[in-house]
């Protein structure tokens, strides 16, 4: 996939966020499906990750597969990959804020911006938190960072950027030495439990067209985590607005337990992959 075919993906995507027409979401998927099939097999190889089960036991509060194998994915591998010291910090696509509490949790401080074109941003932490806060409300297209940074994150961010690809070409440019970039993208076998979400979902071939071929990426998930997600999240959620993880929160504890351990078995079809550039 050359710069000039994903330019011309890109001018042809279909946004699947909000409202869309019936022809619009057969459109989607049709587009999406026949991208993510014709790159498969091609790019980098990742490697599998799978969490500690007692870890992730207790982080089971009724999210997502993907979302809790990230979060267990951060609290363990971050920390190796960037021991805790002192950073400047970015989060595009950084909803709440919820991140800087992560890195703060795990012994990270110096000064956090993040990034997002919603103003969901909690301001109210307290004097004694180890970063400095900022937020700015703005197009992550339009934004540069006023000093170089040691450590960028997004989780399920690019996928609904448009142009994804200049945008991404841009972070070079941010970085201090020794800079590390974290992000969290879907997987193109997560169309079947996501269905209509972003732009786009992500094979290690277009991965390593936006972020350079010697990306590291990091499966997030297998078949027990994808087909968990679709079987008791998009089928009930989204067709029937029931939530099983919700009125059930133990029976579906004890199935995301079993989808765990499936995953480490078949870890193939994940969810979502963690791509990770040094700088």
């Amino acid at each position: 996939m050359s710069g000039e075919s994903v330019r011309a993906d890109q001018s042809a995507e279909i946004c699947g966020d909000g409202t869309m027409t019936a022809g619009n979401r057969f459109r989607y998927l049709w587009q999406n499906l026949c991208r993510n099939l014709s790159t498969l097999g091609r790019g980098p190889a990742a490697r599998s990750f799978f969490p500690d089960l007692e870890r992730a036991r207790n982080a089971m509060t009724g999210q997502s597969p993907s979302r809790l194998i990230t979060n267990v994915f951060i609290d363990s591998e971050l920390p190796r990959l960037l021991p805790p010291r002192k950073l400047e910090v970015l989060e595009i696509g950084c909803g709440a804020g919820a991140m800087a509490d992560r890195l703060a949790a795990l012994g990270y401080s110096g000064a956090y911006t993040g990034v997002d074109i919603q103003d969901y941003f909690k301001r109210d932490r307290a004097s004694s938190f180890p970063f400095a806060i900022e937020f700015h409300q703005i197009d992550a297209h339009e934004f540069s960072p006023a000093r170089p940074i040691d450590l960028m994150v997004s989780v399920s961010t690019l996928e609904h950027i448009p142009a994804d690809a200049n945008l991404i070409g841009r972070f070079p440019g941010f970085f201090a030495p020794g800079g590390l970039e974290v992000h969290v993208v879907p997987a193109g076998s997560s169309l079947l439990p996501y269905l209509w979400h972003g732009f786009r979902q992500y094979s290690p071939a277009m991965l390593a067209v936006r972020f350079g071929p010697t990306v590291e990426l990091v499966k997030i998930g297998g078949l027990g985590s994808l087909l968990l997600h679709f079987l008791v999240i998009t089928g009930p959620e989204m067709f029937l607005r029931r939530s099983p993880r919700k009125v059930l929160p133990g029976v579906y504890a004890a199935m995301m337990r079993l989808a765990l351990r499936i995953d480490r078995v078949l870890p193939v079809c994940p969810t979502a992959y963690a791509v990770i550039r040094r700088h």
